[in-house]
């Protein structure tokens, strides 16, 4: 729901990656200050045929601003050109490795990065701090890549093999960088049916053996009563042992009864356990799990790594959920200092875990800005004092809507519960037109404009995922090892830090002499921007009067790199080069 004002910065990478030669002298530069050798020195005892990580890893990070898009381009380009002789099976054997913890070298990274930027005071940028988290699918070329699954790409439609990446980054008012990552297969919903009927039959089966068994105890300790009877009955023919003998025969027969109809139960219940076991195990033989084949399953590359090493809790991470995955992101970020004013994220990773989360992290300093899906999910209207669906909230509220003058939009704010914690929902539509769509805040301090700032620097993810693919080959790893898959991301995301730093203090550290003149370059530069806005305006009164939904538009084109490129060739070269 990003506004037009902020989208005409389209890229941070692309004015650089125009000028490698240029930029790989500045970058070795910055590559020094990361002290990227010595985050890696702890691994240097794992060394790759007699190499040290440190120094593998170092030119790994710098080959794209080579123009060198993989190792093997590398080696037939010539190793002489590298300072250290080594084949490229060294290159394999460190990114095949799952004993290096990538995860904490990017967040050394990281901290590096924060570091650096605040000794330089002309590169601290004042504003909102944002923890960002989002998914972007990484295609592979096939499907024995190890843990690859098939899913529908919405974007192209159709069915892709692959991985989903979920990313944890970190906006500090100038700059996103990547904190953390996991690789997720998806295991599709074509089984869902057969493993809701598994666990039916399954918790069925378990009742009736529970009940049977209890049926079974007491059918003891009747007949044991019943035998009590007889024989005081044999001993004394008298009425009462009579009429006690009778009452146990009668009480026996009951729950003799009550047994034989559990144990009839029990047959059919097992049987239809059976039949729903059968049925899965059928599906896994022959179905899609993961959106493959049985065969093809047995196909895919498995690795054998050692128990408890951190490729082992890589690859676990990739049956876990999102949702899960994004808490623990989100704890380890604030314990290693990442503390943001806000976590930003779209309607498909709402729930009322991160809620609950970010109630008690930090004594709840930490806000959400969240989309949120308008359906039957259910919160308290504090002034109806009264639990209703989002949709009953909307219509009953519709009427009040009022209209936002700056932004071309109408809005509608519901204080609201969500499970016992306060919330503030906003209602946005965009325009005459299009649908509404509803964001949530737990800062209850916000008004609509501000909650409308806040929410649209959850774009930077966008731009950084257009980037990291389009620049620094994010995705592009061939290999059909899933560490060397998680490390090839983790060096892009290296990359990404530096180029951000480099982007930092050589952008923004003089603007002294911004002011002392107006260039040509500079008047061209604004004269585009003002072109790039009324476009956007225009854009909106064409949604407005046919009808198109502009939020959902405008995501779509940002999202589009050949959108992306249009608005891009709009400016100036000579500006572009200047920047570069």
């Amino acid at each position: 729901m990003q506004q037009h004002k902020s989208t005409n910065n389209f890229s941070e990478i692309e004015v650089f990656a125009k000028d490698s030669e240029t930029l790989t002298s500045s970058l070795s530069e910055v590559m020094g200050k990361f002290s990227l050798k010595s985050h890696l020195s702890p691994f240097d005892g794992l060394k790759s045929k007699g190499i040290a990580i440190s120094s593998i890893v170092s030119i790994l990070a710098i080959l794209p601003f080579y123009g060198i898009s993989s190792v093997y381009a590398f080696i037939k380009r010539g190793i002489q050109e590298s300072e250290i002789e080594a084949k490229k099976d060294v290159y394999y054997d460190v990114k095949n490795n799952e004993f290096i913890d990538w995860r904490s070298l990017l967040i050394l990274h990281a901290k590096r990065f924060q570091y650096l930027l605040s000794k330089n005071q002309s590169t601290i940028i004042g504003g909102i701090r944002a923890l960002i988290f989002d998914d972007t699918f990484l295609e592979k070329t096939g499907i024995k890549t190890e843990k690859v699954s098939r899913t529908y790409d919405h974007v192209s439609g159709r069915w892709i093999f692959g991985y989903k990446l979920l990313v944890c980054g970190f906006w500090d008012g100038g700059s996103f960088i990547p904190l953390d990552f996991s690789f997720h297969r998806e295991k599709g919903t074509a089984n869902e049916d057969l493993i809701k009927a598994y666990k039916k039959a399954k918790n069925a089966l378990e009742k009736t053996q529970c009940e049977l068994k209890k049926r079974v105890d007491t059918l003891l300790k009747k007949e044991l009563l019943l035998n009590k009877a007889v024989t005081n009955y044999e001993l004394n023919a008298i009425r009462t042992n009579k009429i006690k003998l009778g009452g146990a025969k009668l009480i026996y027969d009951k729950v003799t009864q009550d047994h034989t109809k559990h144990a009839q139960d029990l047959v059919v219940k097992q049987k239809e356990f059976e039949q729903a076991k059968k049925k899965l195990q059928q599906f896994y033989r022959k179905g899609k799990l993961f959106g493959l084949t049985l065969k093809e399953r047995n196909e895919q590359f498995k690795k054998d790594v050692a128990c408890g090493s951190f490729g082992q809790k890589r690859r676990r991470e990739a049956d876990k959920s999102k949702i899960s995955m994004m808490i623990e992101m989100l704890s380890r970020s604030v314990k290693h200092g990442f503390i943001p004013d806000y976590v930003l994220i779209d309607s498909w990773f709402f729930c009322f875990e991160i809620v609950e989360k970010l109630s008690t992290l930090k004594n709840g300093v930490i806000k959400l800005v969240s989309m949120v899906k308008i359906n039957n999910q259910k919160f308290v209207d504090c002034k109806a004092n009264k639990e209703l669906p989002v949709k009953s909230i909307l219509n009953r509220y519709e009427k009040d809507a009022k209209t936002c003058k700056k932004l071309k939009s109408r809005y509608i704010k519901v204080t609201c519960k969500y499970k016992g914690i306060r919330v503030n929902l906003f209602f946005v539509k965009m325009g005459k037109s299009g649908n509404w769509h509803l964001l949530l805040t737990t800062n209850l301090n916000l008004n609509f404009i501000e909650l409308m700032e806040v929410y649209q620097i959850r774009w930077s993810i966008e731009v950084f995922f257009k980037e990291g693919k389009q620049y620094l080959n994010l995705g592009k790893c061939k290999s059909s090892c899933f560490d060397a898959q998680i490390a090839d991301t983790t060096v892009t995301m290296l990359q990404h830090i530096m180029l951000s730093y480099y982007k930092r203090i050589t952008c923004q550290q003089s603007f002294s002499g911004l002011f002392e003149g107006i260039s040509k370059e500079m008047v061209e530069l604004d004269l585009v921007s003002r072109m790039i806005d009324v476009i956007w305006e225009l854009i909106q009164v064409i949604c407005s009067f046919a009808g198109i939904d502009f939020i959902e538009l405008h995501e779509q084109l940002i999202k589009d790199e050949r959108s992306t490129a249009i608005f891009m060739k709009m400016l100036p070269e000579r500006v572009l080069d200047k920047s570069a």
